[in-house]
């Protein structure tokens, strides 16, 4: 397994109404955390796991470090990324780097969350080539205290954790292969065709 990757942190999904997709992700019984107002000038709601969530994110602001999301949301809707969790967004872009994968350098903002402080993060993208049919980042969290939260952990659905992110591709070997370049890891064959670990989750 590649250095400094800790599993999937999270799922992007991009929305272009965010009040619509949070009343529509309330009725399916997912507890969302408030509004958050990113630092980049993205908003987002949150469907927090016990060590993984679900991130709704809309871009009413341009910012360049957004360019891929509004691009998408420009065709449609719908899961725009995954993110990588880390533990040092740094030595996971040397590692990357020293592979050949033409990582971008590490960005940091923040959020603010009400009686709480800043949430913090340093965000390390991949370039779109990295991983077919998703787009792919790391993400370093430096107040995991103040994100995951328990009283936005419990859902009426029953919802604990991302299971796993399943990838169609046209040439599902050649799609494995790559993935498993970008996280150092052999792929293994399934009945669905293969799987590629993304590391133990972060505690």
């Amino acid at each position: 397994m590649r250095s400094h990757v800790q599993g999937i942190d999270h799922v992007v999904v991009l929305v272009r109404n965010l009040d619509k997709a949070q009343q529509a992700y309330a009725r399916m019984g997912f507890t969302l955390t408030p509004r958050g107002f990113h630092t980049l000038g993205s908003q987002n709601h949150c469907l927090m796991f016990g060590s993984d969530y679900v991130e709704l994110l809309a871009v009413p602001k341009p910012h360049p470090a957004m360019q891929y999301f509004s691009d998408f949301l420009a065709i449609g809707e719908g899961l725009g990324a995954i993110a990588l969790a880390t533990d040092d967004a740094g030595g996971l872009q040397a590692s990357l780097a020293k592979d050949g994968v033409a990582v971008e350098a590490p960005l940091d903002f923040s959020r603010p969350v009400e009686g709480l402080g800043e949430a913090r993060f340093r965000i390390v993208q991949l370039p779109p080539d990295a991983s077919p049919g998703c787009r792919m980042f790391a993400c370093q969290h430096f107040t995991r205290e103040v994100v995951w939260r328990p009283e936005y952990q419990r859902h009426v659905n029953g919802a604990t954790a991302i299971a796993a992110v399943a990838v169609v591709a046209e040439d599902s070997e050649a799609a494995a292969a790559d993935y498993g370049k970008l996280l150092a890891a052999r792929p293994q064959g399934i009945e669905e065709g293969f799987l590629v670990q993304t590391g133990s989750a972060p505690i």
